[in-house]
């Protein structure tokens, strides 16, 4: 490591060095997984398609620090799941308003369906949450009304644990492989930026 990595940023009166400030970044992607309120519960992803790029919202599921991979779930029939089918390239971003932290992250990702980890990913998502693979039509298709999409009765959540079994099949898991995190920290004296490329095992600071 050379001297300029030694070099720290203090925040919140303590000194991270880029080693520090890659294991916070996985701790609050950890903490932003397991529990609903953190600000990393949920990132913007990004897709591309046909040369447009597409982004939306989902909830972060799971994540593996030491095989630096995320997860959230999707229903296999929506424009995102088919977009990365043809090209896995994506992108995610996450925003701690209060901390003024920003992660980018881009990397590749893996499609799962019907195999164990999408099996196990099933088996714990409550039953409320089941309620999204349960629509009769696709993700995206036109209405003529607003609509859940959904019947009133599982719109209620009027339905049993068996009866919720028929949305197994347009239930998905997307795990992100990632390949580097461009990590940002907006401050009034000056802005800092760091850049870790797991790729090329690279840790750098960035002018913001």
């Amino acid at each position: 490591m050379n001297e300029a990595n030694r070099l720290g940023v203090m925040i919140q009166g303590i000194n991270y060095q880029l080693e520090d400030l890659e294991k916070d970044i996985w701790i609050r992607l950890l903490n932003g997984a397991l529990k609903s309120r953190e600000a990393f519960h949920t990132t913007s992803i990004a897709t591309i398609a046909d040369g447009a790029i597409s982004q939306r919202t989902v909830v972060l599921r799971k994540v593996l620090p030491a095989a630096k991979q995320l997860f959230f779930h999707t229903d296999t029939r929506s424009h995102k799941w088919l977009e990365l089918a043809k090209n896995n390239n994506i992108s995610a971003l996450f925003y701690d308003a209060p901390a003024r932290l920003q992660l980018r992250i881009q990397g590749k990702a893996v499609l799962h369906q019907n195999d164990a980890i999408a099996e196990t990913a099933w088996q714990t998502t409550r039953l409320s949450s089941r309620r999204c693979y349960l629509t009769m039509a696709p993700p995206s298709s036109v209405s003529d009304q607003p609509t859940s999409g959904l019947t009133p009765e599982i719109e209620q959540e009027q339905f049993t644990l068996d009866e919720s079994e028929m949305g197994k099949q347009n239930f998905g898991v997307v795990a992100i492989n990632v390949g580097s995190i461009d990590w940002l920290w907006l401050h009034h004296a000056g802005h800092r930026r760091a850049h870790f490329n797991y790729q090329t095992n690279t840790f750098q600071w960035l002018i913001p």
